[in-house]
């Protein structure tokens, strides 16, 4: 098994820049002299961090031109186990959108048809009150009217 160490190498580099930085800042020379040594060692560290970068980048695009036919090989590949995959959900997919259907309709349909026949006696007791509100005689201040 490949263990990845660049986490140990950062603290290094990290403790390495810190070290010199407090070795020049606390060494016996004058504030001038320190800061000349501190400015000369950062503009090392600077040109090293840019030589790395360059590095970096050219090992990227090494990484990238040296992957790409691999990739473009390997793209239809993919593509094709991708459609092969599609295939054989989509009758799965069709048969659960299905059931699930069948399963709702049997818990939904019961629901509304009982609210149906709610909806229609409530319906039906309004009517009679109303019916029986109209035959009521009314007091004789309304017969006129």
């Amino acid at each position: 098994m490949e263990q990845n160490n660049n986490g140990g190498f950062n603290q290094f580099a990290v403790g390495l820049v810190v070290g010199a930085i407090l070795g020049v800042l606390y060494a016996p020379k004058e504030g001038k002299e320190s800061r000349q040594a501190l400015k000369e060692l950062l503009k090392v560290w600077e040109e090293k961090a840019g030589e790395i970068t360059g590095e970096v980048k050219e090992k990227v695009v090494d990484v990238r031109e040296a992957a790409q036919p691999i990739i473009n090989e390997i793209r239809p590949i993919v593509q094709e186990k991708v459609s092969q995959a599609a295939e054989l959900i989509e009758p799965i997919a069709q048969d659960v959108a299905k059931e699930t259907e069948e399963k709702m309709a049997e818990v939904v349909d019961p629901v509304i048809e009982r609210a149906k026949a709610e909806l229609n006696q409530t319906v039906e007791q309004v009517r009679q009150e109303i019916r029986e509100n109209i035959q009521k005689p009314h007091p004789k201040f309304f017969r006129g009217v």
